[in-house]
């Protein structure tokens, strides 16, 4: 291979064909590598100019140093190096080799300074974007409080309130954002990840600024060193406030599970995260549209909001392959009524995915009839619907319908979710109506504990890597 001044990178022909995908792909990941250290580069000589310009004109002073160490500090805080923040439009790979290109000063550097610049991110490693979001959570939650507080001011002010302006509107959606950012600081502060506490909450995303709800994806584990990774976007009528709570309890009893039956079919040692991706708005009753409370789920006929959606999700999948540290970390999407449209048009999205199974659950559809179209391989996508499921209401009856053919009549895996006892030897509970599938059963299991429902076992079965009976 021939690296060019430009980063570009080269690479010889061979005449075996598997020989070529793979130098292909090593080919792509030095050029990014490459174009990455140019870029850097010619930020360092950027600050070199700015630098010896300022000694020219004579702009560098001893800043009223008596000594030389005095000197030396005052040199050095005239003279540094300048955080280059991170590029604009690139992949979660680019960025990825942005931040491993710079220095661990600068690093750090912008972690105290520019968080902002890194929480939300794709490509900055997961437990920076978590130091990152839990630096900047307190200040997003007061500047909020001093909004909500303008905004009241600025209402009572007008004759007619708010009746002739926005600010009613924004007032009600900056009041819900609050009650989102002190809901993730309660949870963070329960259980956030750390070194010490490798199986604590990480917060990869926090947005509240776009949109009319708070955003937000949480990590049970650093998916960044996991084997097994489950990203979960849920549906309709979620929010951080309300259902966040939920969510996380389920997610972390998906992990458990998940790492129970690895251990049962001889894995104990590989690691799981599952993930909770609600960095999108899905239909909510509490959103601002007219009528929105009455027909919540007239919009989920909707595609507008899985659109937007599935181009960020499509993106975070790729920002997991990116920042993993395993050479191939196993992805699973999982994706709940109005979210598993989202994730099948995201599994559509152009550039491909690197996930490996998806599961689509009380699902309205999601534009396609089998796994290729999905850019999955054969018998690696799947169907669960509970016989008192209301879905099935608002499904095609035929072949197309408002979100493509109806779920259980596509070519994916179809998987039967009645009560029954598992290969595992627990007698589990059915998934029955919309929101049985993530949620822990009735029954008690052999340790005493509630257990998953025979929807929540299957999951973790294909999370682990393991067939679904």
């Amino acid at each position: 291979m021939r690296i060019h001044p430009d980063g570009v990178v080269t690479a010889d022909v061979t005449e075996n064909p598997d020989d070529d995908a793979a130098r292909e792909e090593q080919r792509q990941g030095l050029e990014i590598a490459a174009k990455a250290l140019i870029a850097q580069a010619a930020d360092v000589d950027g600050d070199a100019e700015r630098v010896f310009n300022a000694i020219r004109n004579g702009h560098i002073s001893t800043n009223g140093a008596a000594n030389t160490e005095d000197a030396m500090r005052a040199g050095a805080g005239q003279g540094g190096l300048t955080p280059f923040e991170p590029p604009e439009g690139k992949s979660p790979a680019e960025i990825k080799a942005y931040w491993d290109a710079l220095p661990p000063d600068q690093q750090h550097n912008l972690l105290q300074h520019r968080p902002d610049l890194l929480g939300n991110l794709d490509g900055i490693p997961s437990s920076v974007r978590h130091d990152a979001n839990m630096r900047r959570l307190g200040g997003v939650l007061s500047a909020l409080e001093a909004r909500r507080k303008q905004l009241e001011k600025q209402i009572d002010d007008h004759v007619f309130g708010g009746l002739l302006t926005n600010e009613d509107a924004e007032l009600e959606q900056v009041k819900r954002k609050i009650a989102d950012a002190g809901k993730l600081k309660e949870l963070m502060n329960q259980d956030a990840w750390s070194e010490i506490n490798p199986n604590g909450r990480m917060l990869l995303v926090l947005d509240m600024t776009t949109g009319e709800q708070g955003k937000a994806a949480i990590s049970i584990g650093n998916p960044d060193d996991a084997d097994h990774i489950a990203v979960t976007t849920p549906g309709m009528n979620t929010n951080i406030r309300g259902s966040m709570t939920d969510m996380l309890s389920e997610s972390n009893a998906l992990r458990a599970e998940t790492v129970s039956q690895l251990e049962r079919a001889g894995a104990p040692g590989q690691k799981v995260a599952t993930i909770t991706w609600l960095d999108y708005e899905p239909p909510d009753k509490g959103n601002t549209r007219p009528f929105a409370d009455q027909y919540s789920w007239a919009e989920a006929m909707q595609q507008d909001r899985a659109v937007v959606g599935a181009r960020d999700l499509a993106r975070f999948y790729n920002c997991l392959e990116a920042t993993s540290t395993r050479d191939d970390p196993h992805i699973v999407a999982l994706g709940h009524s109005y979210g598993s449209l989202t994730q099948g048009l995201a599994l559509q999205e152009s550039g491909g995915h690197p996930v490996d199974d998806a599961v689509f659950y009380g699902s309205p559809g999601f534009e396609a009839s089998d796994e290729p179209e999905l850019g999955l391989r054969q018998g690696h996508g799947y169907v669960m619907q509970g016989d008192d499921d209301d879905i099935r209401h608002v499904t095609s009856k035929g072949g197309v319908g408002p979100n493509g053919p109806a779920p259980t009549s596509t070519q994916l895996e179809q998987l039967d979710v009645n009560a029954r006892t598992t290969a595992d030897g627990v007698a589990r509970e059915g998934a029955h109506t919309h929101a049985d599938y993530p949620r822990m059963g009735d029954r008690v299991g052999p340790d005493g504990e509630k257990t998953l429902r025979v929807s929540g076992y299957l999951m973790a079965r294909i999370l682990a890597g393991l067939p679904p009976e």
